[in-house]
């Protein structure tokens, strides 16, 4: 069984959505450290996952794809 890199799947739906640490930091009404973090991260909870997923507009599916 592949682990989801929840770090992989941030940036990998950050790219795809095109938006910046800057500009996700904004819409997802957090600092551009914690985006940073979210970036750098192997594991995510859940809910955190799902504010960021709602942020860059992308289902849990897609998110977990990215990451895997």
């Amino acid at each position: 069984m592949q682990l989801l890199d929840a770090g992989k799947a941030v940036r990998a739906a950050q790219h795809n959505a095109g938006i910046s640490n800057a500009e996700l930091s904004r819409i997802a009404n957090t600092s551009p450290q914690q985006v940073i973090r979210w970036r750098s991260q192997k594991n995510i909870k859940l809910h955190t996952m799902q504010h960021i997923c709602d942020a860059l507009n992308v289902d849990i599916i897609t998110f977990f794809r990215l990451g895997s």
